[in-house]
């Protein structure tokens, strides 16, 4: 069998994975990242609408800061989510968002004077400052008091990957693509590396590295219904717990996006709803305010997908026939607005 020895192993040629792999090379280590796919095409490239964080730049952000993106997070999640990572997580936030700015990313800007927007299906305008002009921007998303969802277009996870994969070359990270994570090598609740199956080749490998990153993603495909990628089969968390030791929490913490397209599951960004859309049943009806009066159609997306579960129940959903759905609707943003900012679902 052939075997590969480095310092530091990453399994998953996604955003993780790949950004673990550039901090890696760059300490000094020497990393081989191992991928299913050619990493630039990853599923981390079907993230559309994009990445939170507090930048505060434009008009409907001003004011915003790491401890409201925590207060948002924490409750967004009903008070159920690790309170030290979210704290880490909303301070890093707006730091990663300026590197990946510097590695190529061209996040959408600010353009000062008055835009046309829509808030709450009506037609408003805001005006930008000239200070702010050029800085990066953000939209409103779900759950959120400000608007702070930095992105590019609807192809933020696009940018993202491939500036991370780029800025993996730059490193000289050695990533190795079509390679499937067999097994964890391990003794002594220590893991030394993987087994792993070449799917060009067919042949067995053994990659051997004194650190060990697992960054394999979702694990959707064991729903019937997903927007997950069909590499997304939980590989990753089945070879962790497979050797008895490793263990996994918050299993039951699976997240649905609640606007794909039916029936196949292909992502309708929640850049829809942010930039105005809204969700309508049988009849045409709004319904989402009679549910969430505050948040309406902008609610977390757990909660959105839940009254959307329970209006569908209730006899108003859209009979088809692969069973019963809900209308998206973003007509009133206007074909300008769509072909420019929402080009994906066009």
């Amino acid at each position: 069998m052939k075997i590969v020895y480095s310092d530091a192993l990453v399994i998953g040629g996604g955003l993780a994975g790949l950004r673990a792999g550039v901090v890696a090379q760059s300490s000094g280590l020497n990393c081989i990242v191992l991928s299913l796919v050619p990493v630039k095409r990853s599923h981390s490239a079907a993230a559309q609408g994009g990445m939170q964080a507090s930048v505060g730049n434009a008009k409907m952000s001003q004011g915003d800061n790491e401890d409201l993106h925590f207060m948002d997070t924490v409750k967004g999640s009903d008070w159920g989510c690790d309170q030290e990572v979210a704290r880490m997580f909303v301070n890093t936030a707006p730091k990663a968002i300026r590197e990946l700015a510097n590695w190529g990313v061209p996040w959408t800007r600010v353009r000062k004077g008055s835009h046309e927007i829509v808030l709450d299906t009506k037609k408003s305008t805001i005006t930008e400052s000239d200070e702010a002009h050029g800085l990066i921007t953000s939209r409103d998303f779900g759950g959120t008091k400000k608007w702070r969802t930095c992105y590019t277009a609807d192809a933020t996870g696009h940018t993202m990957l491939f500036a991370c994969a780029n800025e993996a070359i730059k490193h000289d990270v050695d990533v190795r693509d079509r390679k499937e994570v067999l097994s964890l090598i391990h003794k002594d609740e220590r893991c030394y590396g993987a087994v792993v199956r070449d799917l060009i080749t067919g042949e067995l490998e053994a990659y051997v590295a004194k650190g060990t990153c697992i960054s394999t993603g979702g694990y959707g495909r064991l729903y019937k219904t997903t927007t997950n990628a069909v590499i997304c089969e939980g590989t990753g968390q089945a070879a962790v717990l497979e050797t008895g030791v490793a263990t996994l929490g918050n299993m039951e913490a699976v997240q649905f996006h609640p606007t794909p397209i039916v029936p196949s599951g292909i992502l309708l960004t929640e850049g829809c709803r942010g930039d105005g859309g809204v969700l309508r049943d049988i009849d045409g009806y709004r319904f989402m305010p009679d549910y969430e009066p505050e948040k309406k159609d902008l609610a977390s997306r757990d909660v959105v997908s839940r009254r959307m579960m329970e209006h569908i129940r209730k006899g108003k959903g859209v009979p088809s026939p692969f069973g019963d759905h809900l209308w998206l609707d973003i007509s009133i943003l206007g074909i300008e607005h769509v072909s420019k900012n929402l080009r994906d679902v066009q």
